[in-house]
């Protein structure tokens, strides 16, 4: 059941990636083998105006049942808590459309998240606007401070997908034109600075002059997944020097058996 979801949605595997520029955790850009990169078109952009109006209405609806009426009629106001409900729903739903597509046109977590809190933010502002509006004083200064904070975080996402799109780009260009050269990976990373990966050398020759080269990326794993040395990797060049380093698909690879050694490190790292 996992090997087929994770053919279906091959984000879910996890495997070890390879970052020349330090990059880590969500900042790290991950492109399954055969995958393209989706434009950002409307109907994505759908999804994120159907998220932040679905987060809209459920605040709207909770803030309805709790200034309703008190006494006898009060269950009157229960009324607006089952329309708050179909919302809520919905919610759900534009979520899950962001949270799948958003990896498809973006391929790294850490923006496709900020995108996800920006609307959540967005719809919050929203839906508090409507008692601000009308007469909820108390309502102003939390509308105020969501609608700032929204923009902070709308101005990190749309920066940190265009990096990442544009690295996608720079991979997928490299896998295509870019000139492949078999190696292996020297040597471990080194356990005391180990931070969920760690630098490795990797080592491979360069396939239009024989020579060997060595060079250090970041490998970004669990500590249990870490691939020991001599473990089967393809390197891709172009003439400006830029490089991209993944694990040898034709290879199977076999993983460091003594991951306490990392889990245990006491310099900030662990697990991934």
């Amino acid at each position: 059941m996992v090997a087929q979801l994770d053919e279906e949605w091959p984000w879910l595997e996890d495997r070890p990636v390879f970052t020349t520029g330090g990059e880590k955790g969500g900042n790290v850009t991950v492109v399954p083998a055969g995958a393209v990169l989706k434009p950002l078109t409307w109907r994505f952009w759908l999804y994120v105006v159907g998220f932040v109006a679905s987060v809209a209405l459920v605040v709207v609806g909770i803030w309805l049942v709790i200034s309703g009426p008190q006494g006898a009629s009060s269950s009157g106001s229960w009324w607006w808590l089952a329309l708050a409900l179909p919302a809520a729903g919905s919610t759900l739903f534009w979520f899950a459309g962001i949270y799948i597509e958003g990896m498809h046109r973006i391929m790294r977590e850490r923006p496709r998240n900020l995108l996800l809190l920006a609307g959540l933010l967005g719809g919050g502002a929203l839906g508090l606007a409507v008692p601000a509006v009308l007469g909820g004083a108390r309502a102003v200064v939390p509308t105020v401070s969501l609608s700032a904070f929204c923009a902070g975080t709308a101005f990190c996402a749309a920066r940190g997908i265009r990096r990442a799109r544009k690295d996608v780009t720079r991979i997928l260009r490299l896998r295509a034109t870019g000139t492949t050269h078999t190696g292996v990976i020297a040597a471990l990373p080194d356990p005391k600075t180990w931070s969920s990966g760690g630098n490795v050398p990797v080592r491979y020759r360069d396939s239009s002059t024989g020579a060997e080269r060595t060079v250090t990326v970041r490998v970004n794993t669990w500590a249990h997944e870490i691939p020991v040395p001599r473990t089967r990797v393809i390197v891709y060049t172009d003439k400006d020097g830029d490089l991209v380093v993944e694990l040898d698909p034709a290879h199977p690879v076999q993983y460091f058996s003594d991951s306490r050694r990392y889990e245990q490190d006491t310099s900030g790292g662990g697990t991934m």
